[in-house]
């Protein structure tokens, strides 16, 4: 993958989000969470303009509580459901999908398969005689499209977002004239450049071939193949440390895998349990960790007697697609 040349502040960026895992054992807990967030916040905001995301109070406060998730929502008051109100029309809704929640997809209207609306929006706007599918949300953090002009093909006149004539744009005209400072806007150009640069290059190092446990030296060269670029990142630590890793299916019951956990780590059922309930839930759940590869591929053979899915990969990488990963209630 061909990378975009990073200045000094954006290398050291890169840098940071490098080391995170290392800075935090390569256990990616609240702590690192919490520390994830600010460093972000700190790059967008170049640190001078924090003012700019959020009030002098809540700056005080995530100040003295470090190990507090910096959240735009909680620091500037939103309140549940503020997308539905009054206040919101003419803006987009944004509305974020929770896990199981429906979402509508209106292929007479959207301009991708990705253009999705909630049920409240979907029901409050005219889709009669068009071709609209429901499914229901994995959880993932989409939100609702109203109200963005370029989701869809034709406007949807939804009667919650949409201006009517009472409505002017003297509201629009006053945000058009408010500007950023040209420094904060590169700021965050900046940040999300590197951070997206870093997702990629996470994300392009994992597995392909999910099908079988992997041999002891594959699994130690894929490990040394994953490491960041060091003319970017700095140079990367190697990982003697290695992860199990069960992920989900269509085929097997939560008991079933459940029971199979237990026997392979010969832990409790209620630790099969738990595992197989974060699989069920999140996709794929760390089953253990130790530097011995050849105990974690005896408990991966003993997984795959059911014909589940398991792979081994490095605790550095599993801890850096944590860090991708977007978490529940995160607005960073």
């Amino acid at each position: 993958m061909q990378q975009t040349r990073f200045d000094g502040t954006e290398r050291s960026l890169a840098q940071r989000l490098r080391a995170h895992a290392f800075q935090h054992r390569k256990e990616y807990t609240t702590a690192a969470s919490a520390d994830l967030t600010r460093i972000l916040f700190h790059s967008l905001a170049d640190t001078k303009y924090l003012e700019y995301f959020f009030p002098t109070a809540a700056l005080e406060e995530l100040k003295q509580q470090p190990q507090k998730i910096w959240r735009l929502s909680d620091a500037q008051g939103a309140i549940e459901g503020s997308e539905y109100t009054e206040s919101a029309r003419g803006k987009r809704c944004g509305h974020i999908f929770r896990s199981e929640e429906a979402t509508y997809s209106c292929r007479t209207c959207q301009a991708d398969p990705t253009c999705v609306l909630c049920t409240k929006c979907f029901h409050a706007s005219d889709h009669e005689g068009h071709q609209v599918y429901v499914q229901m949300s994995a959880g993932t953090t989409g939100c609702c499209d109203c109200g963005d002009d370029e989701a869809w093909t034709r406007p949807i006149q939804c009667s919650i977002h949409t201006k009517t004539s009472m409505h002017t744009d003297t509201d629009t005209a006053s945000t058009s004239a408010l500007t950023l400072p040209s420094e904060l806007q590169w700021s965050i150009e900046r940040t999300i450049s590197t951070v997206m640069d870093f997702m990629l290059d996470v994300f392009s190092c994992c597995p392909e071939d999910m099908r079988s446990p992997r041999q002891e030296e594959a699994i130690r060269q894929d490990e040394e193949k994953s490491r960041l670029m060091a003319e970017f990142y700095g140079a990367d630590l190697p990982d003697d440390t290695f992860a199990l890793l069960l992920w989900n299916d269509e085929k097997h019951s939560v008991d079933e895998v459940a029971e199979q956990v237990a026997k392979a780590c010969q832990k409790t059922r209620r630790y099969g349990r738990q595992k197989a309930g974060e699989v069920d839930q999140i996709g794929r759940s760390l089953i253990n960790k130790s530097t011995d590869v050849k105990a974690l591929l005896k408990q991966a053979r003993i997984l795959a007697q059911i014909k589940v899915t398991v792979t081994i990969r490095s605790s550095r990488d599993i801890f850096r697609e944590e860090m991708c990963r977007v978490y529940k209630g995160a607005d960073c």
